[in-house]
Formats: C-alpha cells, sequence, structure tokens
C-alpha cells in the first residue's frame, strides 16, 4: 500500500508541475549582446555598454528595462552622497483601437478610453505632478512619434557640509527634479511608450545615451 500511495504522490507532482499555472512563464523578449528583441511585438532596441538590459514575465505592458551602469551619485551642495535616482529607460506595448492622440489624451489629461491605464501609469511614473518642458514630434523607425519633455520636483533630505559641527544638526531638506522624455507612437494596433529619467543634475549627458538608444529602435521585417 505505500509503495502504491508512493507513486500516487509522485504521479499527482508531475501532473501538477506539467499543469499551465507550475508552466516556466515566458520572458517578453531575449537579450543578446545588449540588443533586445521582443517576442511578441518584434521591435529590436540596442542599449550601449554601459546600460543593463532586463526583460519581464509575460503577461507584460512593461517589455524591457533599462538602466544605467556607471551613474554617479549628485555632488552639489547638499545632495545626498549616499542615494541618487538611477538613469531609467522603460518601453511598454500593448494592442489599441486608439488613435496617438487619443492615448496622448488619456495619459497626459483626464481621458479614460485607454485600456489598463492605470497599470501604465504605475510604471510612467514621470508623468504625474510633472512639468512639461516642450513636445516635438520625432521618427522612429520611420514612423511618427511625439515626444513630451518633462520635469518633476520632489524633496529630498541631504548634508549641509558648512554645518558639520552644528549642535542643530546638518541635515537639510532640498528641492530637486527629474527630468526626461516620454515617447510615444504607433505601428497597426500596437501601442508604444518610451519613458527616460534622470536627476536633473545629469540629464543632459545622459539624454545623448537615451537618443543613441531610441534612434537604435528598429522592426523586424
Amino acid at each position: 500500500m505505500r509503495k502504491v500511495m508512493v507513486g500516487l504522490i509522485s504521479f499527482g507532482l508531475i501532473l501538477a508541475m506539467t499543469s499551465p499555472s507550475f508552466a516556466k512563464k515566458k520572458k517578453t523578449g531575449e537579450v543578446k549582446k545588449n540588443v533586445y528583441t521582443d517576442a511578441k511585438f518584434g521591435f529590436q532596441i540596442t542599449a550601449l555598454s554601459n546600460w543593463k538590459v532586463k526583460t519581464e514575465k509575460e503577461p507584460s505592458l512593461l517589455r524591457v528595462l533599462m538602466t544605467q551602469k556607471n551613474y554617479k551619485v549628485s555632488r552639489t551642495r547638499g545632495a545626498s552622497q549616499q542615494t541618487t535616482t538611477i538613469p531609467t529607460i522603460l518601453i511598454l506595448t500593448d494592442t489599441t483601437s486608439l488613435s496617438l492622440a487619443e492615448v496622448e489624451s488619456c495619459l497626459f489629461h483626464e481621458g479614460e478610453k485607454l485600456k489598463n491605464k492605470d497599470d501604465f501609469m504605475m510604471q510612467l511614473d514621470l508623468i504625474p505632478n510633472s512639468e512639461y518642458l516642450g513636445m516635438g514630434d520625432v521618427m522612429i523607425d520611420s514612423l511618427p512619434a511625439r515626444m513630451y519633455t518633462l520635469q518633476q520636483k520632489y524633496l529630498k533630505t541631504g548634508e549641509d557640509i558648512t554645518e558639520r559641527n552644528s549642535p542643530m544638526g546638518n541635515t537639510v531638506i532640498i528641492e530637486d527634479f527629474l527630468a526626461g522624455h516620454v515617447v510615444i507612437f504607433k505601428k497597426e494596433n500596437h501601442i508604444y511608450i518610451v519613458q527616460f529619467s534622470c536627476e536633473r543634475e545629469f540629464f543632459y549627458p545622459t539624454n545623448e545615451e537615451f537618443e543613441k538608444i531610441i534612434k537604435s529602435w528598429k522592426f523586424a521585417k
């Protein structure tokens, strides 16, 4: 009887492990030599050598996450010497019948037509409470795209080296902001949204790297 029970348990475990709930989830794409190829939407984008590329598990609106490897900590007076926001590039994709203008309205205004809007906004953390610095038209692999340039103010604590020996302490509150872009474009019934963000202090040099990365975008023929 004991052998029979062991056999039944083993058979049950095999069935459970081969069921969909136990099956290994597919990745959104693959990375080879810093080239990300999306398995579902068929686009490629190449990160620079000093950027790390991370895929996600399906199903996911976020297709790929890129983070800068050699990012620097702020050196401005009073800034924290321990923490900073890592320069990041997010790429999100979904299927929608909405026009590009309608998607923009849903993200930047009060439109509610976009399916999964809440999920998009959770990822696109540069959009809420941001100040728009500019908006322009760009081309992504021959497709027209809209690029928003944003800054988002925030408060952080830091150390004032001039008050290091003060009996009141040397911790100060500093107003700073993140800066970056949100790029939106469509191909057929797929919407593509790219967010780039970093600390204000490093925006210009890091933005040059972002431009090289986004210009590498291409769709499989």
